[in-house]
């Protein structure tokens, strides 16, 4: 530049060295808290895990899915209900919960038929479960998660 001395650039080897990512050490004490935080809300497992046996009038309910909807804030949970009834609950593709007090919702039905219109699109099958397991608002399905597994068995009815 003009009326600078030679050598006294910021890569001059007498002028301050480029520090290449490191970072100084006012930086590293704010910085550190902050992406632990980051990290332990990103990582790891959750406090419950929630599974058991869904049935129709006694009888294992062989396909739908069964999700649990806080009824404080939160995300809720889902799982797949297996061939002889069973479910795994999952969060966010990660299987468990968080604690707390849940409605239980149930959706199942017969697998797609044939398309009955002319874009293709399959008709939905007919309802397995009674509809009124399927909202938030209509299902009777309640229970408390607990820190730790959980075992929970839901017994639907026809009537």
């Amino acid at each position: 530049m003009i009326g600078e001395k030679k050598g006294s650039g910021l890569f001059s080897a007498k002028g301050p060295r480029p520090t290449y990512g490191r970072c100084p050490a006012s930086q590293k004490r704010v910085l550190t808290p902050f992406f632990a935080l980051l990290v332990l809300a990103g990582c790891g497992g959750h406090e419950s895990t929630v599974s058991g046996t869904v049935t129709l009038d006694g009888k294992p309910l062989g396909r739908g899915t069964v999700t649990f909807h806080p009824q404080a804030n939160g995300t809720p949970g889902y799982g797949a209900i297996g061939p002889e009834g069973q479910y795994t609950v999952q969060t966010n593709n990660r299987e468990g919960l968080t604690p707390g007090n849940y409605a239980i919702t149930v959706v199942a039905l017969e697998p797609s038929t044939a398309p009955s219109s002319p874009m293709g699109m399959p008709s939905p099958g007919k309802p397995l479960a009674p509809r009124r397991y399927a909202t938030v608002d209509s299902s009777d399905l309640r229970h408390a998660v607990e820190p730790g597994p959980n075992r929970i068995d839901l017994q639907l009815t026809s009537d």
